[in-house]
């Protein structure tokens, strides 16, 4: 069988026919090239490695870098990126010897392809450098330095420094910034810093990432280097804007693509049942036809679920299939991504986690199970498949959510939407007091410091003198760390400590940061793991470990809970013509008070127990909006429920967020009000869901207009008499869904709506 079989039987399956909503051919594109000087013997090399020409925006982008600009690229997958950065940075070492380099990946698997790129191209250089004439020239083959590399590799790495060191995030952080004066010759002859994909830095994470890079900054300064920063990112709306406020420094931005591009076939498969039917037998008939593919869920459960019932329905799979998330641990991981490179397997079902470019090979299908929550993400999904020059098909299969049913709906949206914007928020208090301490421990912090500004964050400073984290100097305006090593209590992917998960064996099987664990490892909670199943014994916050035990049930379960609100400062106002929209500090509580049993195949409640769980308390960025006496009037006149009404609003307009910023729905909270104390009146709020905020309900704030509209066109689309999952209900919401009012939620957004046109 062939991709064109399976598309014919796709549209004979008399079952299947009828639920495809759009089958869009992506057609093919020619390159675009441009003209690119090189030295010749550099020439010669990269000729060699098969690559005859530029395109324009390699060119265009290495221009850039010659002129000693700071520049980010966004074009698509598989656009040679890579050359863009590897080429100066092997003309300043054939032209000084000692140029350093350092490549900066958000995972490690990235790190491990890419070392082994730059060194075959080093090969090929050092090959055809003329010895009399390039005697000094010893091109060292790049070395990875990160969590992987053995204590005897990283010692015998800082003796003989390579030109160019690959690491991430979290090695910077812990290990290259915390101790600098072992790399004394590494800073002082940096020329570049690449920040690959940076796109994923977003949230919580890339906030914590924009403080690293600030700290790298300071020790670069401290050894009187100052480098060049070359950013890559996949199609966001704001590359620039985002490579600025992660680095601190501006930025040159190269945003059109001269690469080709193979042809996709891109479906909408919305289901009358099961979406994860749908695509367990998609999956198998992806393989039948002798494509290899990849399965993109939206959730760990989701994951494990479907390549359970894979190898259920399809035993012969077993062994050539395989579950990929994160959680797994790092030797877990590297097994599967080579298996799949080398062909043992022939398929993968796989969170976010796969979706950056670890190569894994050729694919040739790729199934997103449901809407990925972005259009940056559901295009940087599917281009993991036809990078070889082959076509391709992508089979986008609807879930009954809000967000998935509007995107279904409207397909020409989708084709033709700009991309979300990557928010990221270095201002987060908390975030910002974790990494003072590591900068000052690293190099003292100054009055005049040249990349914190201590004028502006110094009740910050004041802070953490008070709460003996940093100590003044005799002689003012100087701070030193009172911790040697602060690093280790600062994490940079979540806020919040990480839990160790085990099983009764005591081995450990993964871990849960934050308030997360308290949503998904409460006593009685199922955890899933590499197909297996497994009921949380005891959730321990003193020694943070959850203890699990193995176990095989039907069902899966979902935390309900309790939240209250207090606004703590007003930031920002936007009086509108029927409202006021407000912006600004708040503080959450939240509780776990049970959880339900839900059937794994229909979602259907089982049953409901009851918890007593310790209440998590924070502070965050969130927006509000309170109705007015006359809007009052006017939902009871018309007979809707007002808690309901409001409650439906909340929901639908935290559902459509992800239009609007990189996120997901679940990093976004929201309570309802009929009388909001302090304002007297009834008062909806949505909250960033992280302590400090991360600058998605701000994002909110500035589209307010185009954002409440997009929530209005979910409601009114659905065919449902009552509320669905497809419009006002939330599989996560902590009531249950209870009220609702899906009429009442459109009144209000039409009422508000109605007044700005």
């Amino acid at each position: 069988m062939s991709l064109e079989n399976l598309l014919k039987n796709l549209e004979e399956n008399k079952r299947f026919s009828v639920q495809i909503t759009e089958h869009r051919y992506i057609h093919p594109l020619e390159p675009s090239h441009g003209k690119l000087d090189l030295n010749e013997k550099l020439s010669d090399a990269i000729k060699g490695l098969g690559i005859a020409r530029f395109w324009s925006h390699q060119v265009e982008a290495i221009d850039l870098i010659r002129q000693g600009e700071n520049v980010v690229v966004m074009t698509p997958t598989a656009s040679g990126k890579s050359l863009i950065y590897n080429i100066p940075v092997i003309e300043s070492i054939i032209d000084a010897p000692d140029t350093k380099a350092l490549y900066i990946f958000p995972l490690k698997g990235l790190e491990q392809d890419q070392v082994k790129n730059l060194n075959r191209l080093f090969s090929a250089v050092g090959h055809n450098l003329n010895p009399r004439k390039h005697s000094r020239i010893q091109l060292m083959p790049a070395e990875v330095y990160d969590g992987d590399t053995t204590p005897y590799r990283r010692e015998k790495i800082r003796s003989h420094l390579p030109n160019v060191i690959f690491t991430n995030p979290d090695m910077l952080h812990l290990a290259i910034n915390q101790f600098h004066s072992k790399w004394e010759g590494f800073f002082k002859n940096l020329k570049y810093i690449l920040i690959d994909e940076i796109h994923t830095y977003r949230g919580v994470f890339g906030s914590n990432v924009a403080h690293v890079l600030r700290r790298l900054r300071r020790i670069c300064g401290y050894y009187d280097s100052n480098p060049q920063f070359i950013a890559c990112s996949a199609t966001i709306a704001n590359p620039k804007h985002l490579a600025e406020g992660l680095v601190g420094l501006p930025f040159k931005s190269v945003e059109k693509s001269g690469a080709p591009r193979t042809g996709k076939h891109f479906i909408f498969l919305n289901p009358h049942d099961s979406p994860y039917t749908a695509a367990t037998w998609l999956f198998i008939e992806c393989l039948k036809a002798g494509l290899k593919t990849i399965v993109f869920t939206k959730a760990r459960k989701i994951t494990e679920l479907i390549y359970r019932w894979i190898i259920e329905r399809a035993p012969d799979l077993a062994g050539r299939v395989s579950p990929y998330r994160a959680g797994f641990l790092p030797k877990e991981r590297r097994e599967i991504e080579q298996r799949l490179f080398n062909g043992e397997l022939l398929g993968v079902v796989s969170t976010s986690a796969l979706e950056l470019g670890v190569d894994i090979g050729g694919l040739d299908a790729c199934i997103l199970v449901g809407y990925p929550g972005s259009v940056s993400s559901t295009w940087q999904r599917a281009g993991r498949v036809g990078r070889h020059g082959q076509e391709s098909v992508i089979v986008m299969v609807g879930m009954q959510d809000a967000l998935d049913q509007y995107i279904m709906r409207h397909p020409d949206i989708f084709f033709g939407q700009s991309h979300e914007a990557a928010v990221i928020d270095p201002d987060n208090k908390k975030i910002l007091k974790q990494h003072l301490p590591c900068a000052a421990s690293e190099v003292y912090l100054r009055g005049d410091d040249k990349v914190y500004d201590l004028g502006k964050i110094r009740p910050l400073v004041d802070e953490l003198v008070s709460e003996g984290h940093l100590s003044a100097g005799k002689k003012g305006d100087i701070w030193f760390s009172k911790k040697r090593m602060p690093h280790r209590e600062a994490g940079i992917r979540a806020i919040g400590e990480p839990f160790d998960i085990m099983d009764e064996n005591n081995r450990s099987i993964g871990e849960l940061n934050g308030y997360r664990v308290f949503r998904e490892a409460f006593p009685g909670a199922i955890y899933l793991h590499r197909g297996r199943q497994y009921r949380v014994m005891n959730l321990d916050t003193e020694r943070k470990k959850v203890i699990c035990k193995e176990t095989d049930v039907p069902y899966y379960t979902q935390a309900l809970g309790k939240e209250e609100t207090a606004i703590i400062g007003k930031k920002e106002i936007n009086r509108l013509a029927s409202f006021t929209i407000e912006w600004g500090l708040l503080r959450i509580s939240s509780r776990i008070t049970g959880y339900e049993k839900k059937n794994i195949f229909d979602r259907t409640r089982l049953s409901r127990h009851e918890l007593e769980m310790p209440e998590y308390v924070f502070e965050t960025e969130g927006l509000w909006v309170a109705l007015d006496k006359q809007t009052v009037n006017a939902i009871d006149t018309h007979g809707f429920d007002l808690a309901g009404s409001m409650h439906a609003v909340e929901h639908a307009s935290i559902a459509c967020m992800p239009l609007f910023a990189l996120c997901d729905k679940g990093d976004i909270g929201g309570l309802s009000y009929t009388l909001y104390p302090e304002l007297k009146e009834p008062a909806i709020f949505i909250y960033d869901g992280y302590e400090g905020g991360i600058g998605l309900t701000k994002r909110a704030f500035e589209v307010v207009d185009e954002w409440l509209r997009t929530a209005l066109t979910i409601i009114t689309e659905c065919n449902c008499d009552s509320g669905c999952p497809s419009c006002v209900q939330d599989p996560q919401c902590g009531s249950g869904n209870q009220p609702l009012d899906k009429e009442g939620a459109r009144f209000i957004l039409r009422r508000w709506i109605k007044a700005q046109i």
